[in-house]
């Protein structure tokens, strides 16, 4: 998505950057981004870019590890039977996956429950804690889940200890567990709190190794590409230890010891592809997820821990299968929402949208749309008779657990971080939910709408080019993710030389834009519905990642577009075929802050009842966001002196008058000014009531319209006043020579006819005046 706001950084870091470049002999570019992430210090930037010589951090700083070992270890002596506990996404199939692979090539009697989403829901629950036990299971230890299982705990058979394993945030009561191992509860001395949940299985083997060798020094990573895998899928940081994990990961992942893995890349990645986080996030990740949210998550567990390559390439398809169900699913699901959401109105705080029947897998995903599109945090519910289970997503200001944790009186049990989180509620309560979560969420924001802008690393100066070396320098930030995105650049002031439509159904599109004497191809994808809101000429702030492009031997680069501020947006509907009224409909629907110019205010008053018209002309009414000029009268004010809009003001400016409204305007002009044809039907109906009347009095045959729209008017007369076809006496007008007169000749025709063509040449002005131009005009102000 294109976001219409960059925030601007001020410069006064230019120095620093400079100075930086110059010490690390580095580009201004990369500088410049190192600084953004308050990364100065020398050996910092060093371990960052070339990675630390000891990665990882000692396991047995996080709270309870010892005991967690020790317990373990004695199930291993012992012959105990063991039972990982995974929850049902990317991190918690992976978790599960490393703990169960490494417990059993030490010899443990271990196997994996991973509860179906569908059946069981989220975390713990007691059922599935009797089986367990009844099937002899004398351990339990939970990875990427458990730390909300107080109650389940408390009530789980007394036969069968558990050990929790989590990084979710810690609810106000902690399990009774044998020991809770987790970075982010109270009293954790662990130095990085941003591990995933497969982060913490891989602490606990690291820890039983060293116990295991005697070795306090080793720290064993054999499996780290498991680890890569549900860390960048789990969306944690990708600073300090996790940047390590993945980059270790991610080297080691195409050739990796796990068929089931390598299987999966070989239906995701094209042969010879590189594979970064993106492989994870968009390919990986989707195709594993699949298996928990439609089905049973334990397919992918079987996928990453079997030693079978052909029982590999199958599970490998069913994944891939599974996520193209899934994503049809939630097409489907995300139109339904639309039309929900549209029969309850736009909110302006929150989402919340539920239906019976929607699979509660899917709702997730389209939770994140939603989020996205509206910029609203969003609340997807899978209803099934009196019970709701809910997928929730958030926008970057909102603490989206703290804004549930408000609503808890509403809810029978939530879960999750700051942006995302699950939740299940009586279906009864959505009502009152939905009142109480708009309340709290504008609370929280101090009652100020969120309103999404692109942050720029770094501004590229103006007289400095975005060189292929400088591009490929950026690659040593990798690998990116959260807390470490892939860097995004800007100009302060660009100029769009060129916009188009690209790709076979034109939903891309194309700038070519110039800053600092240097061209640039932008690229902006899915945004060709957008095509008439930017406009050769236009000047505009652009935030964008460059991305390098290889044609024909020649290596170029490209800018991927993600924000385009510009001080004077200007969407131009006037060559279209579009139907105004549906067009203003919606943007009356966007904003409610709207005037509507027009010829006439009271038609507009009757035709779109509520809105607030303003006759052109008429000065712009305060706390206005969105300005449309509606018909053909538009030319009166496209002109310096007489535009409404300052150049202080920042908003939107619409061009709805299309062709039939210049038309219409243009057929109205000349009944105005009538040519040849008009002036003898104005002769006619004049000299038609004489014929009746007699002598006439001037003032009556003014009042007078021809049956062909023309109106007589004082130039008219005059012109036949002047030709003597007719005579004036004392107001009077009478019948003059009927003798054949070559209207061309008369002044008063021809200064008729040159007044025609200046009004008719600001009229065709209005119609072909360029967006750039009236930018000028909206520039000049008032």
């Amino acid at each position: 998505m294109i976001y219409s706001k960059i925030k601007h950084l001020t410069g006064a870091e230019t120095e620093q950057i400079q100075a930086l470049s110059q010490e690390m002999g580095i580009s201004p570019l990369l500088a410049g981004v190192l600084v953004r992430r308050d990364l100065t210090d020398p050996e910092q930037i060093r371990e960052f870019l070339e990675g630390k010589s000891q990665p990882y951090y000692d396991p047995f700083r996080l709270k309870d590890m010892d005991r967690a070992v020790d317990r373990i270890l004695q199930a291993l002596q012992q012959g105990e039977a063991m039972t990982i506990y995974g929850d049902y996404d990317v991190d918690g199939t992976s978790a599960s996956s490393l703990l169960y692979l490494f417990l059993q090539a030490r010899g443990a009697k271990v196997q994996v429950y991973v509860p179906r989403r569908d059946t069981e829901g989220y975390g713990l629950n007691g059922p599935a804690l009797e089986r367990i036990a009844a099937s002899g299971t004398r351990l339990l230890i939970t990875v990427d889940t458990g730390i909300s299982g107080a109650k389940e705990v408390a009530e789980a058979p007394k036969t069968m200890d558990i050990i929790i394993t989590d990084h979710h945030l810690a609810p106000r009561q902690l399990p009774a567990a044998l020991a809770v191992v987790n970075p982010n509860q109270p009293g954790d001395g662990y130095p990085f709190k941003g591990i995933a949940g497969v982060g913490v299985a891989f602490k606990l083997c690291q820890a039983l190794e060293q116990k295991l060798t005697g070795n306090p020094d080793l720290y064993w990573d054999e499996l780290i590409e498991l680890v890569a895998l549900g860390t960048v899928a789990d969306m944690v940081p990708l600073r300090d230890e996790n940047r390590e994990i993945v980059r270790k990961g991610l080297a080691k992942m195409s050739s990796s010891s796990l068929c089931g893995l390598r299987a999966l890349l070989q239906v995701t990645v094209a042969p010879g592809s590189t594979i970064n986080s993106g492989t994870i996030g968009f390919g990986l990740g989707p195709r594993i997820n699949a298996a928990g949210r439609l089905d049973d998550a334990m397919t992918a567990v079987h996928l990453l821990t079997t030693q079978d390559p052909e029982k590999a390439r199958e599970l490998a398809a069913e994944l891939n299968s599974a996520n193209q169900e899934r994503q049809a699913l939630s097409q489907k699901i995300f139109e339904e929402a639309e039309h929900q959401l549209a029969r309850l109105g736009r909110p302006e705080w929150g989402i919340v949208l539920g239906e019976e029947g929607w699979h509660p897998g899917v709702i997730g995903i389209v939770a994140s749309r939603m989020t996205e599109k509206y910029h609203l945090p969003s609340v997807l519910l899978s209803i099934s008779g009196d019970t709701a289970k809910g997928s929730c997503r958030s926008i970057p200001p909102l603490d989206l657990y703290q804004a549930l944790d408000r609503c808890r009186e509403h809810l029978v049990q939530f879960g999750g971080h700051a942006q995302a989180a699950g939740l299940t509620m009586k279906t009864s309560e959505i009502p009152a939910f939905r009142e109480a979560f708009a309340r709290t969420v504008a609370e929280m924001l101090d009652h100020k709408p969120y309103e999404p802008a692109a942050v720029p690393d770094y501004f590229v100066p103006e007289g400095r080019e975005v060189t292929v070396e400088a591009v490929q320098e950026l690659a040593k930030l990798e690998p990116f993710g959260v807390g470490n995105p892939a860097p995004v650049l800007g100009f302060a002031k660009a100029r769009i030389q060129e916009v188009s439509l690209l790709g076979r159904d034109q939903n891309h599109l194309k700038f070519l834009l110039e800053q600092g004497g240097f061209q640039y191809k932008g690229l902006l994808w899915q945004e060709g519905p957008r095509f008439h809101s930017f406009y050769p000429g236009e000047v505009a702030a652009v935030a964008f990642s460059p991305r390098l492009n290889t044609f024909r031997g020649v290596t170029a680069v490209d800018l991927e577009v993600s924000a385009v501020e510009a001080p004077y947006t200007i969407i131009d509907w006037r060559h279209e075929n579009r139907n105004k009224e549906t067009e203003l409909n919606s943007i009356l629907q966007k904003d409610k802050k709207t005037v509507v110019y027009g010829e006439d205010s009271v038609a507009l008053q009757q035709k779109f009842p509520g809105i607030h018209s303003a006759v052109y002309g008429e000065p712009l009414p305060e706390g206005v966001h969105t300005v449309v000029f509606y018909d053909g009268g538009a030319e009166k004010i496209l002109a310096p002196g007489r535009f409404p809009l300052t150049k202080d003001w920042q908003g939107r400016l619409y061009l709805l008058y299309g062709r039939e409204d210049l038309l219409a305007r243009r057929d109205a002009l000349r009944r105005q000014y009538p040519d040849l044809a008009g002036m003898r039907f104005c002769y006619a109906a004049i000299r038609s009531r004489l014929q009746q009347q007699g002598a006439c009095q001037e003032a009556q045959l003014l009042r007078l319209t021809t049956r062909e729209g023309y109106r007589i008017s004082q130039a008219v007369l005059a012109i036949f006043y002047e030709l003597h076809l007719f005579t004036r006496e004392s107001g009077l007008v009478s019948l003059g020579d009927t003798g054949h007169k070559n209207m061309q000749e008369s002044k008063g025709f021809q200064a008729l006819q040159a007044a025609y063509d200046a009004h008719f040449q600001e009229l065709n002005r209005s119609w072909k005046l360029q967006p750039a131009e009236i930018a000028a005009l909206w520039m000049t102000g008032r």
